[in-house]
This record gives structure tokens, sequence and C-alpha cells, in this order.
């Protein structure tokens, strides 16, 4: 092989990283060419040595192979994963195979290498994602105040927010319901230049359709019945703010014509009035409907879908996030068990519990979990320490006792709430109308605000 001139040689400069292969060999030549890049380079020759290894302050990077004598490489993931969710975890294997890849990048490896291992190619990929990590850690840390994640799919939908938060141009956030948008939209806010001015969040879909626009754009006294004083609606609320249209989907066409003027010209009229009244809102909105589907059945006003979709932002479900379910859980948990009262650490969650709930669907997202942790914690007597599958299977809704249990209806555990039931109910009405709300409210029997509020309630 050619040697690269010194000056092409990547700079693995502060880089600290623990190679795990049971060939000494392997591990002594990653030690020589990476260590004299820059890096910080440890070994260990099996699963157990990791695991000791990771025990201290884990590494930035952990190179190991998928075939140990005690395990394999994967064993070590969601160890690592848990004390540096940042990190990043490479797989090297003699025996490769396409199954092994896609089974490895799904649990959150970074990237699989087949041995032999070009240790320059190892180490340009390195200074690569290492440059990406920074970044992404930096995002991280600036959005911090707002919201906790490290799934790379929730990284990449959030990459945006930093630089739309400095415009003054409309963003629309979609998302399913509980993935996270208004947290989003707050972040665009205290990120921005009009942080210092007021926030002003509106739920389109919970305000009664007769009510929407005096509450919008403000009513005169006397405009109608009941309007006994001069009322400035949610727009002049804003003034130098920002406004937060979430559901933005259900709002009425009426009320589309009137926002479609207002991000126009600046400008709102209250109802009842004649006095255009100068308004400076950023607008963001928020939806879980495909607005492009609403526009094309005349739901939703095209005009006002162009001038909204500006700057987009899509949010992932959590089911599609799942590095987030461990960290996010933990964080919930922790926050419940305080709020209690409890008395020093809180407990920790095993790493079979943590399966069981990335294991699961969770059609609430976000949401779902939370107060999840937050029945949990109610239930845990002071003196447990760990969490077990078994204190979380009450709480997790059953996939069905049997063929054909789905379609016989629902299994309640025994021990749950009334809270819990109805969630459950409503779990499996969603899934059954393939999480069409119009479709599972009819089946639940309710209307679909009423299904909307529970929603946003739970």
């Amino acid at each position: 092989m050619v040697e690269e001139p010194e000056k092409d040689l990547p700079d693995l400069s502060g880089l600290s990283l623990l190679v795990v292969d049971d060939d000494p060999g392997i591990v002594r030549g990653f030690e020589r060419v990476l260590g004299g890049l820059g890096a910080n380079v440890a070994g260990a020759g099996s699963v157990r040595e990791a695991r000791l290894a990771l025990a201290g302050k884990a590494p930035d990077v952990v190179l190991a192979d998928l075939q140990l004598k005690d395990g394999t490489g994967l064993d070590l993931l969601p160890d690592y994963q848990g004390r540096n969710p940042q990190g990043l975890f490479y797989i090297i294997t003699g025996h490769g195979s396409v199954g092994n890849a896609v089974e490895a990048l799904q649990q959150g490896v970074r990237h699989y290498f087949e041995k032999p291992v070009d240790p320059l190619v190892l180490a340009r990929r390195l200074q690569n994602d290492m440059a990406g990590a920074q970044a992404r850690e930096g995002l991280t840390k600036l959005l911090s105040p707002y919201l906790a994640f490290c799934d790379p799919a929730m990284t990449e939908a959030l990459m945006d927010v930093p630089r739309f938060a400095l415009s003054s141009e409309p963003v629309l956030i979609q998302g399913e319901t509980g993935t996270g948008k208004e947290l989003v939209a707050r972040a665009l806010h205290g990120l921005g230049p009009r942080a210092q001015g007021p926030f002003v969040a509106v739920n389109c879909g919970a305000i009664p359709e007769t009510m929407l626009e005096a509450e919008l754009f403000g009513h005169e006294k006397g405009a109608f019945t009941g309007a006994g004083r001069l009322h400035r609606g949610r727009f002049e609320q804003a003034h130098e703010g920002t406004l937060f249209l979430d559901e933005i989907g259900e709002m009425p066409l009426a009320a589309q014509v009137s926002l479609l003027r207002i991000l126009e010209e600046g400008v709102v009229y209250r109802i009842g009035g004649e006095r255009a009244v100068p308004v400076n809102v950023r607008v963001v909105a928020a939806t879980h409907r495909p607005l492009g589907e609403r526009g094309d059945s005349g739901l939703f006003r095209q005009d006002l879908l162009y001038r909204l979709h500006v700057l987009p932002i899509r949010l992932p479900p959590l089911r599609e996030r799942p590095r987030d379910i461990p960290l996010l859980a933990r964080r919930f948990l922790a926050n419940s068990v305080r709020d209690m009262g409890w008395r020093g650490p809180p407990p920790a969650l095993t790493p079979e519990a943590l399966a069981r709930l990335e294991a699961y669907s969770w059609p609430g997202n976000v949401r779902e979990l939370r107060n999840m942790m937050a029945r949990l914690a109610v239930r845990l007597p002071e003196t447990v320490r760990e969490i077990g599958p078994k204190l979380l299977t009450p709480l997790l809704p059953s996939k069905g006792h049997g063929p054909g249990a789905a379609e016989e209806g629902v299994f309640i555990p025994k021990g749950s709430t009334l809270a819990d039931a109805e969630w459950l109910l409503i779990d499996a009405a969603l899934k059954e109308s393939g999480y069409n709300r119009s479709k599972a409210a009819r089946m639940l029997g309710i209307g679909e605000r009423t299904l909307r509020r529970k929603l946003n309630e739970s």
C-alpha cells in the first residue's frame, strides 16, 4: 500500500475509542494505526472485558467484532447507548451478511465493516462521523431546554430548527399526535429574535367553530350577543411574538380565509369592527393531518397551504426513533418520582424492561410514554430500586391472548385503573381504524372532538 502524505492523513486527536475483538493482533493493529493518528485507543478481548471498560467513562467510539468468545458485539450496544447516547458504535466482522448488517443498523449501529478493515478507511469514516456527531451534539445542547432526543431520525428532523428560528416566515410542523410539535414551536420562538415577546398557543381543534374566529381575531364590544366588551384576539395577544396554531387542519374554511389575509397583509379585523389593526406576528402551524390531501378534497385551502408551507418540519413518530425511548422513559420516570417526593435516586429500568418499551408501537407517541411512566411511578413501592418487565406488563396494552384475541375484544389487565382501561379502548380503536381519528371516534361512540380532547389530555 502506498503511504499517503502526512497532510492527507485523518486527524483523530482527542478521540477516545474502544476496540473489542478476540484477536489480539487486530486490537494491536488498530491501537498502532489509530493511536498514531491521535486517538486514545483501548482494547478488550471479550464482552465481559468490554463491559468492565464501559463501566467508567464511555468512549466516543466503540468498534466491536460481531462474533466474540462470550457473546456478540451487539450485546454491548444497549449499555453503551445508555451511557453515551451521542456515541458512535461500529461493528466489524469476518462473517458478514446482508441480514446481519440490516439488523445491526436497525439497532443503532453507525456502520458495518467486513474484515479485513483498512485502518485508514476506518479513520476517515471516524473523522467524518465525529464531525457530524459534534454538530448533532451541539444541536442537542441547543435544544435541551425544550426537548430531549438522541435518535438520528429525530436529530435529522430538527437540524433546521436553529436556522428556521432566525426567520420570520411561517413554519409548518407535521407529525402524529404526541410527537412534540408544541415543544418544537417553543424552541423556534425561544431561539429566535422574538424570544422576549409573547408565545401564544391555540388548539384550532379544541375551540368550537362558532367561537374560533372571535378567539383568533378578536371582536368589538356589542359585535354579537354576549360580546359585552372589546376582546383582543390571539393575533393581537401575540404581537411581536409567536402565534402557535396547533391542529390547523381542523380550522374551518371561513377562518382560513381570514388567516390567509392576515398572513398576506399583516393586519387583523376584529369581528364587528372596520378598523385594520396592524400585527407583527410570526406564525408557526402544526397538524397531524395530511394537508395536501385535505386540500385536494376541498377541506383546506391550497393557497393557505402554500403560504404556510414555507419552512416545513416533519417529526417522526416515537416508533421510528427507538433510541429516544430509553432516554425519555428514564427522564419521565425520574420526574414523576421526584414530584411524588421520592427519596434517593429513581429506580433503574432493566435492559429487559427497556426492550419491552422499545418493542411497543406507541400510538400515542411521547405523550403516551410520559403518562405510562407517571402511572408506573404511582404504583411503585418505595423499596423498589430496579424495574423489570413484570412491573410494566399491566401498563402495556396486550397483544392478545391466543389466536383471534384481537378480533374478540380488548384485554384489560387486572388492577388497571379506569383511565388505563379508557386508554386501552382508545388505543385499540385507533389501531383498528388505521389511526384514522374520525373512524376511531365512531367506533368508540363519541365525537371526534371528544376523542381529540382525550388524546390531548392523556
